[in-house]
């Protein structure tokens, strides 16, 4: 998905959140800003959303010398998740379509989102609710079809404390539907950003007792396969279905043509119009552009 102009202000406010958060001197604030909005007047508008977001927080980086402002907040927010771990999976045992209720949780879990606001996240609150929350687009059906063809499955996860749902989601895919075998590798990031999910989150939330857990090489925001790590797109390559979460995941992978299912909740104006979703709503994808 290409970059537009409404996405200036959105990387704009990340920027000053994120070096407020990075940084207490006011003078590397404002050093940081200038140089990104001095970026932000040579960027190619041909280029995904997170892939600018990368030369953002590398500027904030160098300038502040906290290579992961969020990690606090990171840590709190798997622990969050961790805790709510038995009321989840009371939650998916008592629905008459538990499959569905974890991929359903695993999509809520998305709204654990840092780059998408600073503000205060009651995940509690979006557990209690999520029999009022449906996928606007639900290719569920076609999934665990797909998913009963397969083999290898890509897990490619998007924030710290939303891996947690993904963890249940996986685990409920397996007790399932254990005569598939599925085999899950789940790919985080190769460095923190934002408050996306690294291996240090994936063995925190115990994704690394359940799944084989590889990093992606790449500090983007999202899946970058042009600076994946051999592992990776090895992983890319053989996986016989791919399911990623969040918006950055979709921004950056939407034009494959893999087998891909995109698993995220709807968060800004323009993936909205991309997407045929309402902002706010979840959605559970099939790549249109898969000919298999």
């Amino acid at each position: 998905m290409k970059t537009h102009y409404d996405c200036i202000p959105c990387i704009l406010r990340q920027t000053i959140e994120t070096v407020q958060l990075a940084v207490d001197d006011k003078e590397l604030q404002t050093e940081a800003i200038n140089k990104v909005l001095d970026l932000l007047t040579h960027i190619d508008y041909n280029t995904p959303p997170p892939i600018i977001g990368k030369e953002v927080y590398r500027i904030i980086y160098e300038v502040t010398g906290n290579a992961d402002p969020y990690r606090e907040l990171k840590h709190k927010y798997n622990s969050l998740g961790l805790a709510l771990y038995d009321e989840l999976l009371r939650q998916v045992y008592r629905s008459s379509e538990p499959v569905m209720m974890a991929a359903k949780l695993a999509v809520a879990g998305n709204v654990i989102d840092f780059g998408a606001q600073t503000n205060e996240i009651d995940i509690q609150e979006t557990v209690q609710n999520i029999d009022k929350l449906y996928f606007e687009i639900n290719h569920f059906d076609r999934l665990i079809e797909d998913l009963k063809k397969a083999k290898k499955v890509l897990y490619l996860a998007d924030n710290a404390g939303e891996i947690v749902f993904d963890r249940l989601f996986i685990e409920i895919l397996q007790r399932y539907y254990p005569e598939i075998g599925l085999e899950f590798t789940v790919a985080v990031r190769g460095a923190p950003i934002i408050n996306d999910a690294t291996k240090e989150d994936a063995v925190m939330v115990g994704l690394d007792k359940i799944a084989r857990i590889i990093d992606n090489g790449d500090a983007a925001p999202a899946t970058d396969l042009g600076h994946a790590s051999p592992e990776m797109k090895k992983a890319y390559r053989q996986a016989d279905l791919i399911i990623a979460k969040g918006m950055g995941n979709y921004e950056t992978l939407d034009e494959e043509d893999r087998l891909i299912y995109y698993l995220l909740r709807v968060k800004c104006s323009l993936v909205s119009q991309v997407i045929s979703a309402k902002k706010g709503s979840l959605v559970l994808k099939r790549n249109e552009n898969y000919r298999g």
